[in-house]
């Protein structure tokens, strides 16, 4: 578990602008720490690649090494951008299902348009009934 523990910081701190990269050491121990307190490896990886991409192009007097940057705990802001993401991305999806089922209960003409993968996955939600798509001309 230690060496898979120690591989995940690794792939970690490699997503980190290579020229910044600062005793090596602590931010591997700083990596495994967050990791350790919960923080999802990939979404710390994902936060470490937008700082990558926000900071691009920075003189140096104005990047962060990685060792203040892990210390200072500057990948909290990138893991509340993917936090929020996620949010609009379930609430887009939501609102999308809420559109398909109304189709479907009011048998519209753009049910034609519902693929089959999109009407499995609102029976599998009960969000209607095969009796329902296949009223509205759609098999179940």
């Amino acid at each position: 578990a230690k060496e898979v523990e120690d591989l995940e910081s690794e792939k970690i701190l490699a997503a980190y602008p290579e020229d910044r990269i600062r005793d090596r050491r602590t931010s591997l121990r700083l990596i495994a720490a967050a990791v350790k307190a919960g923080v999802k490896p990939d979404d710390l990886k994902q936060a470490v690649k937008a700082y990558a991409k926000e900071s691009e192009g920075y003189t140096r007097s104005k990047v962060c090494f990685s060792d203040n940057w892990f210390k200072m705990r500057r990948w909290e802001k990138g893991l509340a951008q993917i936090q929020a993401d996620r949010e609009k991305a379930r609430e887009a999806e939501a609102k999308g299902r809420a559109s398909l089922t109304e189709w479907i209960h009011e048998r519209h003409p753009l049910c034609r348009h519902i693929t089959n993968r999109q009407v499995e996955d609102l029976i599998a939600s009960k969000l209607v009934t095969p009796e329902q798509v296949r009223a509205a001309g759609l098999q179940a």
